[in-house]
């Protein structure tokens, strides 16, 4: 038989626990609610408090715990943290999204940072076209469609032709023949 009180592993260095622990953090992440809002951050520390909601990543979870926080706290501690100003002047952003900024109807849509809105704040769009179609879908100028990198059939050129037209002939053309010619 064995020892039913457990009087001697309770004496090892390391003592076995009755529940299975695992080391490292958690495979998701969850709001502090610990901590001060404004000095607050999301985390993967075990063991997870019950009733919290759980994000895949640390930026999903800043995004939808944090949305509003003004210190950007939950931000700052991202393995990348995102600047106050774009790191190379070509920074896009992998969706697309109207421009509000310019009158309707030479918008289009853009896909440049900084965004010039909160994360939620308008629309987004996986494709150039497709916000295209949705924010700008009765756009008589097609300023929004036309801007894009492969524009639809119909719209104008933004490149002038290599060589000039031909230009038209002074005089009329000879009438057709009635019958074949010899």
């Amino acid at each position: 038989g064995g020892q039913i009180t457990g009087v001697c592993l309770s004496q090892l260095d390391s003592p076995p626990t009755t529940s299975p622990t695992s080391s490292g953090g958690l495979d998701v992440y969850y709001p502090d609610y610990k901590t001060a809002w404004e000095k607050a951050a999301c985390v993967n520390t075990r063991p997870m408090p019950s009733g919290r909601p759980v994000y895949s990543t640390m930026l999903a979870c800043c995004k939808g715990a944090y949305a509003g926080q003004m210190s950007g706290y939950c931000l700052t501690q991202l393995e990348a943290p995102p600047t106050t100003s774009p790191t190379s002047s070509d920074a896009t952003a992998d969706f697309w999204y109207p421009d509000y900024d310019t009158d309707w109807p030479g918008a289009g849509c853009l896909n440049s940072l900084p965004l010039p809105f909160l994360p939620g704040g308008r629309l987004t769009y996986t494709t150039n076209e497709a916000c295209c179609i949705a924010a700008y879908g009765g756009q008589v100028s097609r300023a929004c469609l036309c801007s894009m990198a492969s524009p639809p059939a119909g719209c104008p050129t933004m490149s002038p032709t290599q060589s000039p037209t031909p230009q038209p002939t002074l005089s009329p053309t000879s009438p057709p023949t009635m019958s074949p010619t010899q």
